[in-house]
Parts: C-alpha cells; sequence; structure tokens
C-alpha cells in the first residue's frame, strides 16, 4: 500500500468523525510525506494547519493510521508552503464528499399527513450559551421541553421576545428538537408566521381550509416564530385564534416568539394578544461582554478556526448589536483564512468591523472590560450608600417613596448595564413579579427625560459604577 492509499484510508474514517466544514477545511490540501520504520510524517501547507492538526487531530489521526498499518508508533507534522498552491492529493475523493450534501428540503414530515418547517438539528438546549441576559428564557424552555405530554402545562403558551438576532429561533428550535428527543411520538411543528399566512391564503385560494385547519390542530407541540408579522393581517389572526383555543383546550404546548412582547404588539386583535399574555412572556437580551466571548469561541470551534486570544477578545468587545452579526464576522474571517492561509489579527478584524459599521467607535477588549459590574449584588451596594438606604431595604418590599425610587434606580441599571431581563431581575428583588420590574424601569427611564435631576442621578451612579 503507497503513501496516497494509506492516506486514503485515513481521510475515509476521519470524514465518519468530523463534521464536513471542518474536513475540508483542514485536510484538503494535507499529506502524507513520508512512512518510515514506524513513524509517518505528514506535510500541511499552513502553520496554522500544522498546529491545528497536532492539537486536535493527533490522537485521531494516529488511532486512523493504525488501523490500516498497525506497525504505526509515531505521528510528525511539518509546514510544506507549496501544498498551498496546488490541488488536492485526491480531488476526487473530496468532490465525492460535498456531493453527499442533501438538498436543503423544505419540508420534513413528522407523522402521516402532517408536514413542518424542517428544524435544524443543530440547534440544542445544550449548546445554547446561558448568560444572565437569557438564563430564564433557556429555564423556561428547559421545562417546558422536559414536561411529560399529558401533564398540565406550567408554561402554555410560552412567549419568548426580543430584538432581531439574539438567539430566539435557537430556542424555539432546540426546545422543538428536545421535545422530540424525549417523545419520538410527539407531533412537533415549527413554523413562522410568514409561511403560516402563506399557507393560510393558499388553503382559501384552494378551498381547502379544513385541511390547514387539521394539520394545525394535530399538533402536541406548536412553534411559531416572529408573531409579530401577523399584526394587520386579520384572517390569519382569526385562525390562529381559533387553531390556539383548540391546543390549549387538549392542553397541548404552544411556543411564540416575537421582536417585542404581547403588549406592545397593537395591530394584534385584543382577544389573541391576550392569550398569547396567558402563559409565561421572558425576554432574551443582547450578551454582555463575558458572554459574548463564550459564543465567539463556540463559534470559532464550530467554523473549525483557530482565534488568537486577543482576537476573541476583540470581536466580543465590538459585537454590539447582535449575534448575527458576530456570526457574519467569524465567516469572514474564516474565508479570509481560506482564501488567503493567513492567521487573523486584532487589525485585520478591525478593518472587518470599519467595513461593516463604519460609524461605530472599535473597542479594545481593555475598554470593554473596564468598570465591568458583573453582579445586581455591586449595583445594589452602590445605590445603598449613594442614597443611604440599607441593602435590606432595597431588596424588601417597602413601599415607601425613598425606598421604592432608589429599588427602580437599580432595577434600571441591571436592565441597562447587566442586560437582566425584567424576569431574572425580579426573581434577584425579592421574587417581583416581572411586570412590576417593567412599569418601576419605564417610570424612571420616562421621569429621566424630563427631569433633569434624576438623569444626573443615573449618571452618576453609572459613573460610581465605572461604566462609560
Amino acid at each position: 500500500m503507497d503513501k496516497n492509499q494509506v492516506w486514503n484510508a485515513v481521510l475515509t474514517r476521519m470524514n465518519e468523525k468530523i463534521s464536513r466544514m471542518e474536513f475540508h477545511t483542514w485536510f484538503k490540501k494535507v499529506r502524507i510525506t513520508e512512512i518510515s520504520g514506524g513513524a509517518v510524517l505528514i506535510s500541511c501547507p499552513t502553520e496554522m494547519n500544522k498546529n491545528w492538526l497536532e492539537n486536535k487531530y493527533h490522537s485521531m489521526i494516529l488511532s486512523s493510521l493504525r488501523a490500516v498499518l498497525p506497525e504505526i508508533e509515531k505521528l510528525y507534522f511539518d509546514v510544506n508552503l507549496s501544498l498551498a498552491d496546488s490541488a488536492p492529493s485526491n480531488p476526487e475523493f473530496f468532490e465525492k464528499q460535498k456531493s453527499r450534501k442533501l438538498p436543503r428540503k423544505p419540508e420534513v414530515r413528522f407523522s402521516k399527513g402532517l408536514e413542518s418547517r424542517i428544524v435544524n438539528p443543530k440547534f440544542t438546549l445544550s449548546n445554547f450559551i446561558v448568560g444572565d441576559e437569557n438564563r430564564f428564557a433557556h429555564a423556561a424552555c428547559t421545562a417546558v421541553a422536559e414536561s411529560k405530554p399529558r401533564e398540565t402545562k406550567k408554561y402554555n403558551p410560552l412567549f419568548v421576545y426580543g430584538g432581531v438576532g439574539l438567539g430566539k429561533t435557537h430556542l424555539l428550535q432546540a426546545t422543538a428538537n428536545e421535545i422530540q428527543r424525549r417523545n419520538p411520538d410527539a407531533v412537533v411543528i415549527y413554523t413562522t408566521a410568514e409561511r403560516f399566512t402563506n399557507e393560510i391564503i393558499k388553503s382559501i385560494r384552494e378551498k381547502n381550509t379544513e385541511r390547514f385547519r387539521k394539520k394545525y390542530r394535530q399538533a402536541d407541540a406548536l412553534i411559531v416564530d416572529d408573531v409579530q408579522f401577523f399584526e394587520g393581517k386579520e384572517q390569519t389572526q382569526v385562525e390562529l385564534f381559533n387553531t390556539f383555543n383548540d391546543l390549549r383546550d387538549m392542553n397541548h404546548q404552544i411556543i411564540f416568539s416575537a421582536d417585542r412582547p404581547p403588549s406592545q404588539l397593537t395591530q394584534i386583535m385584543d382577544r389573541l394578544r391576550s392569550r398569547m399574555e396567558w402563559g409565561l412572556s421572558v425576554d432574551v437580551q443582547m450578551p454582555g461582554y463575558e458572554t459574548r466571548l463564550v459564543i465567539v469561541q463556540n463559534k470559532a470551534k464550530e467554523l473549525g478556526i483557530v482565534l488568537p486570544q486577543d482576537v476573541q477578545e476583540f470581536i466580543a468587545a465590538n459585537v454590539r448589536r447582535s449575534l448575527r452579526e458576530m456570526e457574519n464576522i467569524l465567516n469572514k474571517i474564516s474565508g479570509e483564512i481560506e482564501f488567503s492561509n493567513g492567521s487573523p489579527t486584532v487589525q485585520t478584524v478591525g478593518k472587518i468591523f470599519r467595513q461593516l459599521n463604519p460609524d461605530d467607535n472599535i473597542l479594545s477588549s481593555g475598554d470593554a472590560k473596564k468598570g465591568l459590574v458583573k453582579t445586581p449584588d455591586e449595583i445594589v451596594t452602590v445605590i445603598s450608600e449613594y442614597f443611604q438606604v440599607p441593602a435590606t431595604d432595597l431588596l424588601g418590599n417597602s413601599r415607601k417613596k425613598e425606598i421604592v425610587f432608589p429599588r427602580q434606580m437599580c432595577w434600571l441599571l441591571c436592565k441597562d448595564i447587566l442586560k437582566m431581563s425584567y424576569e431574572a431581575i425580579g426573581h434577584d428583588f425579592g421574587g417581583k413579579n416581572h411586570t412590576t420590574v417593567m412599569h418601576g424601569i419605564k417610570k424612571i427611564s420616562h421621569s429621566s427625560r424630563k427631569d433633569s435631576a434624576i438623569a444626573r442621578h443615573i449618571h452618576a451612579l453609572k459613573k460610581d459604577l465605572g461604566v462609560r
């Protein structure tokens, strides 16, 4: 067996063990250059490629080699720059792997006669990065997924809301996957508001509304994403209202998501909006710096790219709008690595940020860490000292004006600085209802626009907390 045959056998085994993206990223231009005396030398086109194989895949490659040549005892790597410009050692093999990709089908069938939007299996509750900003939402989705088919649903409907690109779809699809995993016979339908609307229009046009209704009312769990797009669509809202009533009467789970809470969906009819508020509403916020850093590390790993620590910190510091922005940045970095074979630096990544967001100030990781408040306790301590109010009173239930005002200040800063959800704030402040917290924060925010003294208090408190 010659070197190429050995390497083909190794590639076959490696392709079964790692993702297609990783396989094409790290093995496409790698080859065996020498087999001698129980040792194998593998050459790589770049230093990064060599380091990645050595650090991540050494034992996997060695075990695959031994399955082909049992006498192999040692494995070595070196860099051969000429490989960067060469074709793969076995292009037919890689072309075959590319063709294995399954076509993107718009439907997946869960039971006879019932179809649903495809649910991406990569979204799971276990790989959702949990921080203070989304902890309550994740816990609620987990509780829903773990409930038994016939038991009373504690959170029905569950309403998840938050801005674009903050992880709502991940949570919804992960919940669908977990329900299906725990109850393989359950009929789980995940759809979007747009698709739901289009299906109604089609069923009316084809005079087949009964089939549409039967489809959705068979669901053990109905998950509808982006329900804000139902605003102004009266016929769609009527169908959803009737579907909601039927499913809830049968104790079947309903989950909605939107870019804002039900109370702010002003063009949803009152009776449907009130039903959306019956269960539990949880919000998903933009993760803080430390959570973003973990997400950067995980997504880079998924893409099979190696990022120096300072680059990871730089990305986490400057992604401030949404996690989709982070994915866009990392995809661009991955592309540049593939085409230029260079290692990303803060300078090269900074250029990408400036191209995407030319009006934003670029922060260093030091800027992001400076004055970083990590817990509500730190905020309570500072406000307690500032207003000369005992911390126990701030966390208690006193309705005295001199206590309520500083307490609401605490809530506002927990929301603004720590990006905590209303539910998480209420939990930390003695189990307050999230609507009470929401009202208190809105009251302070509104007052600060009219009362310069309140605005000065907020500015001074942020300064004491070291927040820019």
